[in-house]
């Protein structure tokens, strides 16, 4: 082996090593994990998350502070299991105050006590074996059909024709997971039928360029989805119960992933080609989802903000309300594509 080849294998080496102990957090116990949540009462809404090895309270004052971005932190003091010191001073308590919590027969906190008030446990879909798919559409076979024969809207076929191309041949090294291929998502049903997952080419090349400056620090890319054709955002849409419309656009304004710009992304660990141990799972649907979420652990933040920081400096944009989501640039000015996944060459 040439000397310069040899010094750019030790620095990429030594690169991912350095790397991997920024995310190398002292594992959290899992009894400390179970805790972890969103708890409520007394008119009162907080977080406890795990931060440098110690859980915190985390506090909102104002309702619109969805992600909990803006809420205050207060840090407990362990006493001994499930018996905790907080010092507050505020709408919670007016002094020093022992927290306390109780488990369920899983060993999930469901109630957090602090002085003389109880606090309940607000699962999240997929804590406490709770997992949020919504009743499954009975028109599943017509709606199908119909989507497949819908027309296009005009306005949403103008502007600049994405270059598909399949992400695996650009790629290669990426790990692909359809959710939407199968039943494992919120309709318990199969939008598509397709094993690959596509990208305009120019988005698909910036993908690649995230990809290798994950892999120096030892992560690569866990992919979900890509492209989506107008008629399977408009059978998505027409799944969805009439009190669930919000969320997802009507199929008259198009959606964001009709243009083949857009790409829903995760990490996974190059070592032990583990999938990384993320904030929330992908299209969770709870509070988790937003970038800017100020609970889990301390090494579920850090990764969350690592992935967003990789894709930010190649030119793409993180949706406001996913953290997964991102658009290569903007999607100003593309069209809304209808190409069926067989019929991509």
């Amino acid at each position: 082996m040439k000397k310069s080849a040899f010094i750019s294998l030790l620095l990429t080496t030594m690169l991912i090593s350095l790397s991997s102990a920024v995310f190398a957090s002292k594992p959290v116990p899992k009894d400390v994990r179970y805790l972890l949540g969103m708890y409520y009462g007394n008119g009162s809404v907080f977080l406890v998350r795990e931060n440098h090895g110690n859980l915190e309270i985390v506090y909102r004052t104002d309702s619109e502070d969805t992600d909990f971005s803006m809420a205050n932190i207060f840090p407990l003091k362990k006493n001994h299991f499930d018996s905790y010191t907080i010092n507050e001073g505020g709408p919670l308590l007016s002094a020093e105050a022992g927290v306390h919590f109780e488990r369920d027969s899983n060993g999930n906190g469901v109630v957090c006590k602090i002085g003389g008030k109880r606090f309940a446990r607000n699962f999240y879909p997929g804590e406490g074996n709770k997992v949020l798919q919504l009743e499954q559409n009975l028109e599943y076979d017509q709606l199908k059909s119909a989507a497949v024969q819908a027309v296009l809207p005009a306005k949403l076929a103008q502007g600049q024709a994405a270059k598909l191309v399949p992400l695996k041949k650009i790629i290669p090294d990426a790990r692909f997971s359809l959710p939407y291929a199968g039943t494992n998502n919120i309709f318990g049903l199969p939008l598509y039928n397709t094993s690959e997952i596509f990208m305009d080419l120019d988005a698909a090349n910036a993908l690649k360029r995230v990809s290798d400056r994950l892999a120096v620090q030892g992560y690569g890319l866990m992919i979900w989805e890509g492209y989506r054709p107008w008629h399977v955002s408009k059978l998505a849409s027409d799944l969805l119960p009439k009190d669930k419309k919000y969320m997802l656009p009507l199929p008259e304004k198009g959606e964001d992933r009709n243009t083949g710009r857009t790409v829903d992304v995760s990490l996974y660990d190059l070592t032990g080609r583990k999938e990384a141990d993320m904030i929330s799972g992908f299209d969770e649907i709870s509070v988790r989802q937003y970038p800017g979420y100020a609970g889990g652990t301390e090494e579920q933040r850090s990764l969350r903000d690592f992935l967003a920081d990789a894709m930010k400096k190649e030119g793409f944009i993180q949706g406001k309300d996913e953290w997964w989501h991102f658009s290569f640039g903007s999607i100003e000015g593309w069209q809304h594509l209808n190409t069926p996944y067989d019929q991509i060459h």
